[in-house]
């Protein structure tokens, strides 16, 4: 079996064949399509993921998606096989185990779009270049789903706060990847700190193609929160570590192997790196237990953080952070369902019900933080005229610049649902309470890592309107009904209790030395 790329010398091998394309991707089918015009061949798409089987439509045709076993039954003279993946050596080895040796003949081409084009140049020009002392950064999803503030946030940038704190950036550059490196000027004369954008990977100007790729390329150490597939091709003797955004209750949706995506991870707990090393199909030695790098923030509140968003004064503080349920994006993959109510939010379904929880707060002098997730609408959300409920939206701390984690730090209580939002408020060792109205609804549709949820959630359960206002009054009260259990699973649930896991993690790759 062999390995070829399509190009205008060898398409017309093609000539008079159908076509099977392994993995389906949107942008790799509309280029293929725009440079060799051969829709009209392409008779099925086949996939390594189950939940992607079915059929779509693709400018107007009709397009079957088969699993990968479909491939034993091709006849290689009538049909060509042709990868359309960013991960074409990886998908390569899969058509390999499904042929095994009866297709030794066979020719699988591979389409290679812009960016890979421009990255197999690349790669090739450094291959035989020293690494250098050097750091990349990265937040966020991937680039297609940009949410202004999320691609410098995170475990990712609080790795980056520790680095330039310990003094890393005078032995390593340190190089973040984000969408508009112009707005992070207050960077510009801090030694070895540079912005790069992301979109330089395809940008028609070398000068910005040769800063990302130097970067992506030469770089020891690349750090990365959530999105990966920009570090695809990477050298051997690259680290590439996945800090993840959370250890949650969640488990993963579209369930992809990520052993050879990356070479570390980083959790909170060994519980935790049992659960990871399984949805994400990695090796135990992979999964690395040092605490995660944003909870550091939660030990260091800062009290201007409040003034700045104007948070009103209040004798006690609860945060609630609200289950996502749409948004006007519509992104798959987070829009479970959409909650029917009067004010967009879970269980205060009514405009009454709400001014009935205002006074109850404004009586306790408690003020309810409503945190929205950065893909929720805004305009879903009513709350005018509370007093005690104060509504704090991605925008407003992407503009102050502050971190969710830091301002968390000064939440006498959480409200929360099935994030790892909650898991890490647990380092603080304070009241939470858990919206639990779909949770038969949620473990049906996408479901939890744990079996028996319920006895996973170190809080107060949840249901009803009546049950949130008793939470309020027993965080007005002192009282704190659930900390036995929650002091019983966060020691399972996290290894560590302190400000410490940005130091573990760069000592853990030597990066600084450890501590005595």
């Amino acid at each position: 079996m062999t390995l070829c790329k399509l190009t205008e010398n060898n398409i017309d091998a093609l000539a008079g064949r159908k076509i099977c394309c392994v993995e389906k991707s949107l942008s790799y089918l509309e280029e293929l399509c725009q440079k060799f015009d051969i829709l009209d061949q392409i008779s099925c798409i086949v996939e390594t993921n189950r939940r992607n089987l079915g059929k779509f439509s693709f400018h107007g045709k009709e397009i079957d998606i088969l699993y990968i076993s479909y491939l034993i039954k091709i006849d290689f003279q009538e049909t060509a096989v042709l990868i359309t993946s960013d991960y074409t050596e990886e998908v390569y080895d899969k058509i390999g185990e499904v042929l095994a040796a009866d297709m030794p003949d066979a020719v699988i081409y591979y389409f290679a779009n812009k960016e890979t084009e421009y990255e197999e140049y690349y790669r090739k020009k450094y291959a035989d270049v020293p690494l250098e002392n050097m750091i990349v950064f990265r937040s966020g999803p991937h680039a297609s789903s940009y949410v202004k503030g999320m691609d410098f946030g995170d475990n990712a940038r609080a790795l980056f706060e520790y680095a330039l704190q310990v003094g890393l950036n005078h032995t390593y550059e340190l190089v973040w990847l984000v969408k508009n490196p112009e707005e992070f000027r207050q960077y510009d004369l801090v030694e070895n700190v540079k912005f790069v954008s992301y979109d330089w990977s395809v940008s028609e100007e070398q000068a910005q193609r040769d800063a990302y790729y130097r970067a992506l390329c030469l770089a020891k150490y690349i750090f990365f929160t959530d999105a990966y597939g920009f570090a695809r091709n990477c050298r051997k003797d690259q680290i590439r570590i996945q800090l993840w955004h959370g250890c949650g209750f969640k488990t993963r949706v579209n369930f992809v192997r990520c052993e050879k995506r990356y070479e570390y991870t980083t959790v909170i707990s060994d519980l935790y790196a049992d659960i990871h090393a399984d949805i994400y199909g990695l090796r135990k030695d992979q999964v690395l237990v040092t605490g995660y790098a944003k909870q550091d923030w939660l030990f260091h509140p800062e009290k201007e953080d409040f003034i700045r968003l104007k948070i009103p004064e209040a004798r006690k503080y609860i945060f609630w952070l609200p289950t996502f349920r749409s948004t006007e994006r519509k992104l798959a993959q987070l829009n479970e369902y959409v909650l029917e109510s009067e004010t967009g939010l879970p269980v205060v379904n009514t405009r009454k019900q709400l001014e009935v929880l205002n006074s109850l707060l404004a009586k306790k002098d408690i003020v309810l933080i409503v945190k929205l997730h950065p893909f929720q609408d805004r305009n879903e959300v009513y709350c005018e005229g509370c007093t005690n409920i104060h509504l704090v939206e991605n925008e407003d701390l992407v503009e102050q610049d502050i971190p969710i984690n830091r301002l968390l730090g000064q939440a006498d209580a959480l409200i929360s649902d099935y994030s790892s939002g909650a898991v890490d408020f647990m380092l603080l060792d304070r009241p939470i309470a858990f919206m639990l109205e779909d949770v038969e609804e949620y473990e049906k549709s996408r479901g939890f890592v744990f079996e028996n949820i319920r006895e996973w959630l170190p809080g107060k359960e949840v249901f009803t309107f009546e049950d949130v206002c008793a939470f309020a009054e027993e965080v007005a009260d002192d009282e704190d009904t659930t900390k036995d259990k929650r002091q019983r699973l966060r020691k399972r649930m996290h290894k560590y209790l302190d400000d410490k896991s940005c130091q573990r993690i760069l000592e853990a790759f030597h990066i600084i030395p450890e501590s005595k």
